[in-house]
């Protein structure tokens, strides 16, 4: 959403020309010769996933690849805020609010195993947590999701600005 309102901003022209496209068709070509290894869990396996869908679009993987793609992702859910939403037999109160905070490390080598390009990112997002727990563990599969996608499109960007290096 952000880079369609930058672009609205700046004027179609400049961003939407001739040299926009061949920049980024040599862009796609660089994409085309990134393997991505697999990942080791169900959040790593969300993040490859629509990491691999802005990288290739079409789903085909690359048929001579030039580099190897490493993550190293995690994520882990914390209480962000302690509110009693009702009364507990037990006296205790419920978290309202969980947070799903994940973080993610790339590597990116060619084939000899020198490293080209290292990257960072980080995402959360915020999620109710409900009296009936069947909603409360939607709502934090979804959470883990939007951050998975949220994560992935980060470290597509900082790749891409080290793709353009190379």
């Amino acid at each position: 959403m952000g880079v369609q309102v930058a672009s609205s901003q700046v004027g179609g022209a400049a961003l939407h020309g001739k040299h926009s496209k061949a920049v980024s068709s040599d862009l796609t070509a660089k994409f085309a010769t990134v393997v991505v290894e697999e990942p080791s869990d169900r959040f790593g396996q969300m993040v490859r996933n629509h990491l691999l869908f802005l990288m290739y679009g079409n789903g085909r993987k690359p048929s001579v690849p030039v580099y190897q793609l490493s993550l190293h992702t995690s994520a882990a859910t914390h209480t962000s805020v302690q509110v009693e939403i009702y009364e507990d037999p037990d006296g205790m109160g419920r978290s309202s609010v969980g947070t799903v905070i994940s973080r993610a490390s790339y590597i990116l080598r060619d084939m000899n195993n020198v490293v080209v390009a290292k990257g960072k990112g980080a995402m959360s997002a915020s999620f109710d947590r409900l009296r009936q727990e069947y909603a409360t563990v939607q709502a934090e599969e979804n959470a883990q999701k939007r951050v998975a996608e949220e994560l992935a499109e980060q470290i597509f960007m900082l790749l891409s600005k080290d793709l353009v290096k190379l």
